[in-house]
């Protein structure tokens, strides 16, 4: 297993659980502590004995292939972020269309509503006035 002292120096503490049940080189923490926080993070690598795999082939990548998993890391976690806001927005158009159609159909309910009660009270009205005439 790591180093968890190494991984305290290394990496957030949001990882450190994460991070203690994998079996990571010494030297790429402490070199490439970067590389593995973008594989803990990763959500293309979901399983984790995917992310053991690549945490095992670390000894055998020379520094441009841990480069090339870095900018392949880094462009995943960005597309995942600019999708996710991209959801979010519409998420709230919807949100705020509904709440407006919403607020529409309350609207007119309570308007309905008090129509009603207005005619009621109206028709009560004229009839005491034609009550009131006829006692006279």
């Amino acid at each position: 297993m790591a180093n968890t002292e190494l991984i305290k120096q290394k990496l957030p503490q949001e990882l450190w659980e994460k991070a203690s049940k994998f079996d990571i080189p010494d030297y790429f923490l402490e070199d490439n502590s970067d590389a593995v926080i973008l594989v803990l993070n990763s959500r293309s690598l979901s399983k984790d004995d995917e992310k053991q795999n690549w945490f095992n082939l670390v000894p055998m990548m020379n520094e441009e292939q841990i480069n090339k998993l870095k900018d392949i890391l880094i462009r995943e976690r960005d597309k995942i972020a600019e999708i996710e806001e991209k959801y979010e927005k519409k998420k709230e158009e919807i949100k705020e269309k509904y709440q407006t159609r919403f607020n529409a159909v309350n609207y007119q309910k309570t308007m309905s509503t008090i129509q009603t009660k207005e005619e009621l009270i109206r028709d009560k009205e004229q009839e005491e006035a034609e009550d009131l005439l006829k006692n006279l």
